[in-house]
């Protein structure tokens, strides 16, 4: 069975894994006539095509929408592989929907309008799923989940569609928190892999936002999810009445055994998700959930707690279908 290699964003660092890759599944891929002048998708090969893969529902009459982000560098077709969210939202009455955006730790305003026009095409085709939406993401592509949900709450004329559920599986969610860690991981100077990661997290965060998050704490805020200095949560407020789950393995003793002995939880992304969950349900939303899980995290045959296998894909779609509305 062929090896691929995988570009995983773990907290501040940028891992290139190997792994092996899981029975795949049928999904349909469908081009769009955009160019990607932004770089919105990092491929193996050269080029400028956007689009997005398609497993249909196995139900005559769909019921709802699921959308999901890969991670940084991770190939769009790859996540059929890497998680039954799809098979089982399939067997659940659901279109699942995975674009070729996996070069953004955080949404702008090109990935916001090539999601848009995937979400268009779809309900076009599939009219009967009504304006049921659900979006899930891995590592980078869970920060862009939230923060697409909170795009579509804040302008809900956008599409015909409403984000009845929103998940995001190990990801950063505080852009200036991630800038540190990032400054942390260089720092400790622990593995090559995780200096090479901090040092392109913080380059890649300083050019967007024109400077550091000390020089430049309103851009930061503008693009996060959450944002902690803020007591209201930065854009999180908008998620207050939206149901919202977290899923991450905090397993400290695997990143000190294989990686760096003196990281500390701060540098994994579950601090930083517990205390957005907690915000929310500060705010009244009692459907926000924290949701840890331990010994469930496999790369291949390997154990890897930054992973989508940290989802009991069932149990997933099962709470999305209780949100759907007829």
């Amino acid at each position: 069975m062929p090896v691929f290699l995988r570009l995983l964003c773990c907290s501040g660092i940028v891992l290139l894994i190997a792994g092996l890759p899981l029975a795949a599944q049928t999904a349909h891929k469908q081009r769009l006539p955009l160019r990607d002048q932004t770089h919105l998708y990092r491929p193996n090969k050269p080029t400028s095509e956007l689009a997005f893969y398609l497993l249909p529902a196995r139900s005559p009459v769909p019921r709802g929408v699921l959308l999901l982000l890969p991670g940084l560098g991770g190939k769009a077709q790859h996540v059929f592989q890497e998680t039954a969210l799809g098979q089982q939202a399939s067997q659940a009455g659901f279109v699942t929907v995975v674009p070729t955006l996996n070069n953004r730790l955080y949404l702008d305003s090109a990935g916001t309008c090539f999601l848009d026009e995937v979400l268009r095409r779809v309900t076009q085709q599939y009219p009967s799923v009504g304006g049921n939406l659900f979006i899930g993401g891995f590592s980078a592509g869970g920060h862009v989940a939230l923060t697409y949900a909170e795009t579509l709450v804040r302008n809900t004329a956008r599409l015909p569609l409403r984000v009845n559920a929103v998940f995001s599986v190990d990801s950063p969610v505080d852009l200036a928190s991630f800038w540190q860690v990032g400054q942390r991981q260089a720092a400790q100077n622990c593995h090559p892999l995780l200096v090479q990661g901090g040092r392109s997290t913080m380059a890649t965060l300083t050019h967007a936002f024109g400077g550091t998050p000390d020089q430049r704490p309103a851009a930061y805020r503008q693009y996060s999810a959450f944002s902690s200095s803020d007591p209201t949560g930065g854009n999180l407020v908008l998620l207050k009445s939206t149901p919202v789950r977290v899923y991450c393995e905090p397993d400290l003793n695997f990143w000190r055994q294989h990686y760096c002995p003196t990281w500390q939880l701060e540098d994994l992304n579950a601090a930083m998700l517990k205390t957005m969950i907690e915000t929310l349900r500060r705010q009244g939303n009692m459907r926000a959930e924290y949701l840890e899980t331990h010994g469930k995290g496999r790369m291949g045959q390997r154990p890897f707690p930054h992973s989508w296998s940290i989802v009991d894909a069932p149990e997933c779609i099962r709470w999305l279908q209780s949100f759907v509305q007829e």
